[in-house]
């Protein structure tokens, strides 16, 4: 009973540190984007927003144990979108060329 007590909470804490990722990267984004911003593009970072919000409030209403096919998602998306941040903004890490 302890052990998947424990897995239950680790599912938990990596489900919310993943969907607060996700949800602060799309709330960046949709601060970057203006009125000329692709509209699909911009109903993909709402919608993905509110689902992260969700998640990330689900324990206020009891919500305490998320489905491991749920939290590999929203690790994967949250991977892909940090992937995104890091080839984005590679130069800010990177020693230098010669040239």
């Amino acid at each position: 009973m302890i052990k998947i007590l424990l897995a239950t909470d680790y599912l938990l804490v990596v489900n919310f540190l993943a969907s607060l990722a996700l949800f602060l990267h799309c709330v960046f984004a949709l601060n970057r984007m203006n009125h000329r911003s692709n509209h699909l593009v911009r109903a993909w970072y709402v919608i993905s927003a509110v689902g992260a919000f969700g998640v990330i409030t689900g324990p206020l209403y009891g919500y305490i144990s998320p489905q491991p096919a749920e939290v590999i998602s929203n690790v994967g998306v949250a991977g892909l979108l940090a992937g995104g941040w890091i080839y984005r903004n590679r130069r800010a890490t990177d020693i230098g060329e010669p040239r």
